[in-house]
């Protein structure tokens, strides 16, 4: 019954999208299927555009001849129902090219190149002239990592040989750490959460059991990379974007004029530095000593680099 529905409504649906002129009931009745046979057509076609209205499709009603007195009829307008075309600068179009050719391996090689298949043929591709000569790779000369990603993609488990013994492991996540990949889930003989070196795995991977047999865990990326907090006194003058997530600091030093001191905080020193220095002029770190002399070595090699 609730298939025989949707069917009704997607019909409906169609029909009021693909007419330029305004369709009365008598005619969408006539024409949808499944309102031929009802005995309350009048109900269901109410219930019908309601439907379609909460989906927040918007049902246009009108005459096609007011001088004929014709009864209102119904249709939806494409140019609100379409969502607008997606348009990309050319640095939005230099980045998806740099991203493209990133994998230049694996199973995401032919995902990538379909996606720049597409925008070719919207017009959208990007230009390989613009495309610096020198481009970041994800080498992946693990013979595993195929299987590996299908099945975590797929949610299968997956059988395998590591250290000489034999594992089964759901798949959550594969990263990379200090160029090495590793795999991320769930040991299924030991009902705890393990990682595995992709290197250190012996014959093939197999995939096992039906898809979609799991659930990835919400807090996987935390599991992978716990979340730390590393601060900085900065003194800010100007820099809204940087003061805005940080907290008024105590400081008993001297402090540039103009300036106030606050406190810093990102996940990571480098993310951290990065923040300071996108300051420019506008932060002077305070403490601690190791924050103040990354920044100023990252300022120094940003200032060789303009020249």
């Amino acid at each position: 019954m609730a298939a025989a529905k949707s069917e009704r409504v997607l019909n409906l649906l169609i029909a009021l999208l693909t007419t330029k002129r305004f369709l009365t009931k008598h005619e969408l009745r006539e024409m949808v299927e499944g309102y031929r046979e009802s005995g309350s057509f009048d109900r269901t076609f109410e219930r019908d555009k309601k439907e379609l209205r909460d989906l927040g499709i918007e049902i246009e009603t009108g005459s096609n001849d007011r001088d004929l007195n014709e009864e209102d009829g119904y249709r939806i307008n494409r140019g609100t129902f379409e969502l607008p075309p997606v348009e990309f600068t050319a640095e939005e179009l230099v980045s998806i090219g740099l991203a493209a050719h990133t994998w230049q391996t694996s199973v995401s090689a032919q995902a990538t190149t379909d996606a720049l298949l597409r925008l070719s043929a919207a017009g959208a591709a990007p230009d390989l002239a613009h495309l610096p000569p020198i481009r970041a790779q994800i080498p992946v000369a693990e013979p595993s990592f195929d299987v590996i990603y299908e099945a975590l993609f797929q949610r299968r488990a997956i059988t395998f040989t590591h250290d000489g013994r034999t594992r089964r492991l759901e798949p959550w996540r594969l990263y990379q750490r200090r160029g090495q990949w590793l795999v991320i889930g769930r040991d299924l003989d030991r009902d705890a959460t393990r990682r595995f070196k992709l290197n250190r795995i012996e014959g093939e991977v197999e995939a096992v059991g039906p898809a979609g047999a799991y659930d990835v865990p919400a807090d996987v990326d935390t599991q992978i990379e716990p979340p730390t907090t590393v601060s900085a006194v900065v003194a800010l003058r100007d820099a809204p974007e940087l003061a805005a997530g940080a907290a008024p600091a105590e400081w008993d030093g001297p402090l540039p004029e103009g300036f106030t001191a606050h406190e810093v905080s990102h996940v990571t020193d480098a993310m951290l530095v990065a923040e300071i220095c996108a300051a420019g002029p506008e932060a002077v770190v305070l403490a601690p000593e190791s924050i103040r002399d990354a920044v100023v070595a990252r300022l120094e090699t940003l200032s060789r680099s303009a020249w």
